[in-house]
């Protein structure tokens, strides 16, 4: 089979299996596969002259899109840029399709000029990996779980372009086929026999669309205290209003101190709270069990597990034996102190955060790295709640976060990112998208602090900070973006629709910010 057949035989499998979106870094090797594009324009691509941004732009894409979406690179290095992306996608459930040209396998091992081992390079992060040529065309992706990324990688001889592209026809119907899925009936005994035999406090992480109504469902039955991370998509859902903790972690903390929850029930993916990670040592003996959407328990020690949240409506349980009233008061009260450090601190960093959550009422938010995911658990409001909040946690902390709320920004809806200004510097030819995107209402603040700031309450060494004094004006000028400064004031009617694509820098006050930790720190503490 020669170039342009084998190449048309891969897309249009990838059609008809449910991929309708390329993500393409052209170049020579690969031009068998942009010629078949080219000549399919009703196949929808973006185009990316870098992989890194092209592939963390496309997990937004399948998060927005819920269908697998393919980015396509030449050979060489190009296929490494990936492999962050990848190993998101792994940890995410994200069914990433990668697709990489090769020059021949005669060429491998030789060290000739853009060739190296492609195959094999992404290791344990994808579900299965194709190697084809001319010799070895058989392509199946029956049987997948579309839970990992796959990798298509294709050996292309020269010359390149050896016939004119085919046309193909747009695919009427989806052909992908997942495992079948049976819902254990051990699953339904177990969690009322934890629930029933434990107080659980639920911890809330990152949830798929599709299964936030059922976990309402369950907890409404349910009635537990419930610390619901922001990018959980349903932290101050008004449905939960009563069950939810509105003052961080050192609630968590507290009821678990004092015995009054005796166990942890973990809803969604892998918590990014602290709480979870004491599961290792400082609480290793707290009864856990924790129901997601992948395999992946997040901790080392052996802990109940279930992969079937979508199900979880359909177990019944009664309301946990808690007195509301144990917690409620204290919670309020720690509220209240929180709100009064805000006011006393306006231009701290968790002030910021609460003043700008206030913008987002019924927006959509991307949470884009550390500081903005735990001072949005702490400190965002609790009336003025966004439409829906996501977040790119599973592994990486700054890496490629620009790239991934822009796929994930949907046309019609105001889309807001907040993000560190290290974040931001680490991902700075995301904005090559601009021009490409049919969102057009797109927003990215980021907290300027002129350097990983996080670190210093954990560290206190500048060693750990990377300070610097760079701003964000000459960015936005680059791609052609608005800028504007909100450091001295945040415009509260600053979310009316029609902004277009801004960048909006906001430069939190250190000693404000040290200040406010600090009183916050000694009354944790008393």
């Amino acid at each position: 089979m020669n170039n342009m057949k084998l190449s048309a035989e891969v897309i249009n499998l990838l059609l008809k299996t449910g991929v309708r979106e390329f993500c393409i870094c052209a170049g020579a090797r690969n031009s068998p596969l942009i010629e078949t594009f080219y000549k399919n324009p009703f196949i929808k691509t973006y185009h990316f002259f870098e992989e890194r941004s092209a592939a963390f732009f496309a997990l937004g894409r399948i998060a927005s899109t819920r269908k697998p979406v393919a980015v396509v690179t030449t050979s060489g290095t190009a296929v490494a840029e990936i492999l962050p992306a990848a190993v998101e996608a792994t940890y995410s459930s994200l069914p990433l399709v990668i697709i990489s040209a090769d020059r021949p396998k005669s060429y491998r091992g030789t060290g000739a000029p853009q060739t190296i081992e492609q195959v094999g390079l992404f290791s344990y992060y994808i579900e299965a990996c194709f190697d084809l040529d001319a010799e070895n065309t058989h392509f199946s992706l029956r049987g997948l779980s579309w839970r990992k990324p796959i990798h298509v990688n294709i050996c292309f001889t020269e010359p390149l372009i050896d016939q004119e592209a085919l046309q193909l026809s747009a695919p009427i119907s989806e052909e992908r086929v997942k495992f079948p899925e049976t819902f254990p009936l051990n699953m339904v005994d177990e969690i009322q026999k934890f629930c029933s035999e434990y107080r659980p406090i639920v911890i809330l992480s990152t949830l798929p669309e599709k299964s936030k109504s059922s976990v309402l469902i369950f907890l409404k039955m349910l009635k537990a205290p419930i610390y619901a991370e922001g990018i959980s998509g349903i932290k101050n859902h008004p449905e939960l209003k009563d069950l939810m903790i509105q003052s961080g972690e050192m609630m968590v903390n507290h009821l678990l101190d004092n015995k009054i929850c005796t166990a942890i029930l973990r809803i969604g993916g892998v918590p990014t709270c602290r709480t979870w990670r004491d599961l290792e040592d400082k609480r290793k003996d707290l009864p856990v069990l924790s129901i997601g959407f992948n395999h992946f328990t997040g901790i080392s020690r052996e802990i109940t597990h279930y992969t079937d949240i979508d199900d979880l409506s359909r177990v019944y349980v009664n309301p946990i034996n808690i007195n509301p009233i144990e917690y409620q008061n204290k919670d309020k009260k720690n509220r209240y102190e929180l709100l009064n450090l805000f006011q006393k601190y306006p231009q701290s960093e968790p002030s910021l955060i609460h003043q700008l959550s206030k913008l987002m009422k019924n927006q959509r938010v991307y949470l884009g790295n550390s500081l903005p995911v735990r001072m949005w658990d702490l400190a965002a409001d609790e009336v003025e709640i966004p439409k829906n909040i996501v977040g790119n946690r599973g592994a990486n902390g700054i890496d490629g976060q620009l790239s991934t709320f822009l796929g994930w920004a949907q046309d019609g809806e105001g889309n807001w990112a907040i993000v560190g200004d290290l974040t931001a510097m680490y991902d700075l030819p995301s904005l090559w998208i601009s021009n490409q995107l049919d969102a057009k209402d797109i927003n990215i603040i980021i907290i300027n602090n002129k350097g990983g700031m996080i670190f210093k309450r954990i560290f206190n060494k500048n060693i750990f900070l990377n300070r610097h004094q760079i701003e964000f004006k000459s960015w936005a000028d680059m791609w052609g973006w608005k800028y504007e400064n909100w450091s001295q004031q945040i415009p509260m009617t600053a979310n009316s629709g029609g902004q277009g694509q801004r960048i909006i820098e906001v430069n939190p006050d250190e000693e404000q910010t040290d200040l406010f930790w600090n009183e916050w720190d000694k009354y944790v503490k008393s």
